[in-house]
């Protein structure tokens, strides 16, 4: 056979095996994620990989790759062999038709395993109940004790009640986690007083691990809009959430969050750095502390075993302070499929999940004893609960269809007593209050979020409302979340179209402005016109619409008569409007069409004439990392255009200026920098920068008592127009990523 058929036989077969791929990995992913749900994929999807276990990587390999690279020589045998005579001639189109066989497989699966149809009609259909039953933190008066207590906190990856026997609540004959049993037996679940332990409920929005964090912290799902919820793109985790960690950190607590993997995935470290500001021990930084080889990594880093030394290690060096704290930790060799199995696991059962939860059980106990024969447990809670059910599909086949799972749950040496001796019906949600009240604060009302605190005689929202009416609500839309994640639902709306965009090209030809705007991405609608809205001087009465001209290569154009606009100062929007009737921001461009550069060097020159002129005033400050890249023809500009104070080269600094052409209040330090002042009557300032703070409350950009900042890291700089006080340019450089983001 040619060289020439059979490469264009293997293109042909690497285009066609990706549906078998889509294929494959649906069928691996639902038999192994098979409570997946919309909300919960979707966040992982937006939120960051990294930190991922090494052995679901390996899993996907085996279960869908693999069987991918299968199809794909079975395609490629059969192009190449089979004559073209054969099969009437349509060899080719029946390759095809397997193909598109298994897209549609993959899709149809896909669908029905997410429940797509109920999925699109909770989204229609938006619910109220999150507000209508929402104690906002905020609003709620907590009172802590004058001697605080600490609190050890620790999340039991994928353990539930189910793991136990039949005598105890359980759904196995023989108890997988029997120590843990007697644990809970010993302390507080919220039973009836008998042997049967009782767990909380895991409800919609928390049935996975960041899911289950939030919640119990938060008394909240983490069910926002799908194309809101994307947290990677954000430096904060629903900032006006007021979490436990919120709490404790206004009390004095110095928090601590470990876990034996990449604290990155799912957007923890995001969570516990904005929630509390926790310092974070996890997989990485055992490595850079030397506690494990560099090369060291097990299951998704570390295993529980080295956990629980760590964790030991570190009390016994808090308990030392003065100040109160709370430890917390995840495990993870319970973590599905299957679970880790470490040294020290035994070989009691015929399955190795069953064999894991036997171990985990006997080493999370053993560290309970541990604490408990410590002089510092006498003022210490402790509370383990199970983060959620297990995802394990195989585990719980056995269990009866009607045997109701809930989450493993133990209080043990709380600082409160129960007030009612019944049987509670709760959820995760109700871990919030009921953790505070274990620490001996009294909390007015006994509610903070969806929670309730199960030590009062407050009914919780399970006992007020039937299961399958809050599983109902809490599925659905809420634009509450929306708001507490500080999305608007013009911003949810917008975000359905944050990959929209377009190139535009804003010129002065001669006396007109000339908008050409070509390769428009991201548009899923029909286009019914695009549009250049103009804003001049950001006066509403100058605004003005030119609809565009399509010509014959395709692009849009608009000239706009230059006696129309202020090339100083006017904001240019170009809008595409829709067959569905939506108004799709495709590109903005604000203040003095001369201030464009997106090369930093050139950007830096351009500032000089500004600076020098009389007419404007230069700021600059730094968020984070941003000035370890300037090149020695950056720092040379920055010189020129006023900055006082060496800039060392390749070294992380904070730059903080104001500079016109009479001021020049400008700082290059290893510190951080707070500095406000006065241009004039029409222009004040206040300006924080720091190269190296996690604090939010460290950066500011705030011109005439309005903050500017874009809450990403580098470099940032703002010219403004002293006259007005009006902004003729904002923009941040990053150098690290290289990017350019203007305001």
């Amino acid at each position: 056979m040619k060289k020439r058929n059979i490469i264009k036989n293997l293109i042909l077969t690497i285009i066609l095996a990706i549906p078998f791929l889509l294929m494959f990995t649906s069928l691996w992913f639902f038999n192994t994620w098979n409570t997946m749900t919309v909300n919960e994929l979707m966040f992982n999807v937006k939120m960051s990989l990294s930190g991922a276990s090494h052995a679901m990587i390996k899993l996907f390999i085996m279960r869908a790759f693999l069987p991918t690279c299968v199809a794909a020589l079975v395609l490629f045998l059969f192009l190449t062999f089979v004559k073209k005579e054969a099969l009437g001639g349509k060899r080719v189109l029946i390759a095809i038709a397997a193909s598109v066989a298994a897209l549609i497989a993959a899709l149809t699966y896909t669908w029905i395993q997410l429940d797509m149809s109920s999925y699109i009609d909770q989204q229609l259909h938006a619910s109220t109940f999150i507000k209508d039953n929402y104690a906002d933190p905020h609003e709620v008066k907590i009172e802590f004790p004058e001697k605080k207590r600490n609190l050890v906190y620790i999340y039991l990856e994928s353990t539930e009640v189910t793991d136990t026997d039949k005598e105890h609540g359980g759904g196995f004959e023989k108890s997988r986690i029997p120590e843990l049993t007697d644990l809970a037996l010993q302390n507080e679940f919220f039973g009836e007083g008998t042997d049967k332990l009782n767990g909380g409920y895991s409800m919609p929005g928390t049935d996975w691990t960041m899911g289950a964090i939030f919640a119990q912290s938060s008394g909240l799902p983490l069910q926002i809009s799908i194309d809101a919820n994307s947290m990677s793109e954000q430096e904060t985790f629903f900032p006006t959430v007021r979490a436990l960690g919120d709490v404790l950190k206004d009390e004095g607590y110095h928090q601590e969050y470990l876990c034996g993997s990449n604290a990155t995935f799912g957007g923890r470290e995001l969570f516990f750095k904005t929630h509390g500001d926790f310092d974070i021990v996890d997989y990485p930084y055992a490595k850079a502390q030397g506690w494990i080889p560099e090369d060291y990594g097990v299951w998704w880093g570390f295993e529980d075993e080295k956990l629980y030394e760590y964790a030991k290690n570190r009390l016994t060096e808090l308990s030392k302070s003065d100040e109160p704290f709370n430890l917390t930790l995840l495990t993870v060799d319970t973590h599905f499929e299957d679970g880790y199995v470490c040294r020290l696991c035994e070989d009691e059962f015929d399955d190795q999940y069953s064999n894991v939860f036997s171990c985990a059980s006997r080493q999370a106990v053993e560290f309970v004893n541990w604490i408990q024969e410590q002089d510092f447990y006498e003022n210490t809670t402790i509370v383990l609960v199970g983060d959620h059910p297990t995802m394990d599909a195989d585990f719980c086949a056995m269990i009866p269809e009607d045997y109701t799972r809930t989450v493993y749950t133990c209080f043990i040496n709380p600082g409160v007593s129960k007030q009612l001796g019944e049987k509670r019906a709760y959820t995760t949600f109700d871990m919030y209050p009921t953790t505070i009240a274990s620490l001996g604060a009294k909390i007015e009302g006994d509610r903070l979020g969806l929670g309730t605190n199960l030590f009062s005689s407050e009914k919780t929202l399970l006992e007020i409302n039937e299961m399958d009416t809050m599983t109902s609500e809490l599925n659905r839309k809420s634009h509450f979340m929306n708001e507490l994640a500080g999305i608007t639902d013009e911003m949810a709306m917008e975000q359905n179209y944050e990959g929209a965009s377009a190139d535009t090209d804003i010129t002065i030809d001669g006396d007109v402005v000339r908008v050409v705007v070509s390769n428009i991405k991201g548009v899923v609608e029909k286009i019914q016109s695009i549009d250049v809205v103009v804003n001049v001087e950001g006066n509403s009465d100058n605004q003005r619409t030119y609809v565009m001209e399509q010509n014959s290569d395709g692009d849009y154009v608009a000239e706009i008569p230059l006696e129309d606009i202020n090339p100083k100062d006017t904001e240019f929007n170009v809008y595409c409007r829709g067959a569905l009737g939506s108004d799709i921001n495709l590109f903005t461009q604000r203040g003095d069409m001369n201030l464009k550069q997106t090369d930093f060097q050139e950007y830096l020159e351009a500032l000089k004439s500004y600076a020098d002129s009389g007419d404007y005033t230069v700021f600059i400050t730094t968020r984070k990392s941003g000035a370890m890249r300037l090149t020695g023809e950056n720092i040379e500009a920055l010189k020129a255009l006023g900055i006082n104070g060496d800039i060392p080269k390749g070294q992380d600094i904070t730059l903080v200026a104001a500079i016109n052409s009479e001021l020049n209040d400008s700082y290059a330090t290893k510190d951080s920098v707070n500095v406000k002042g006065k241009v004039n009557e029409n222009l004040s300032y206040h300006l924080k920068g720091s190269w190296d703070s996690f604090n939010d409350k460290d950066f500011m950009l705030k011109i005439n008592g309005d903050n500017i900042m874009i809450e990403r890291k580098g470099l940032h700089f703002a010219v403004v127009n002293n006259s007005n006080g009006r902004i003729a340019d904002y923009v941040n450089f990053d150098l690290l990523d290289k990017e350019c983001r203007r305001y």
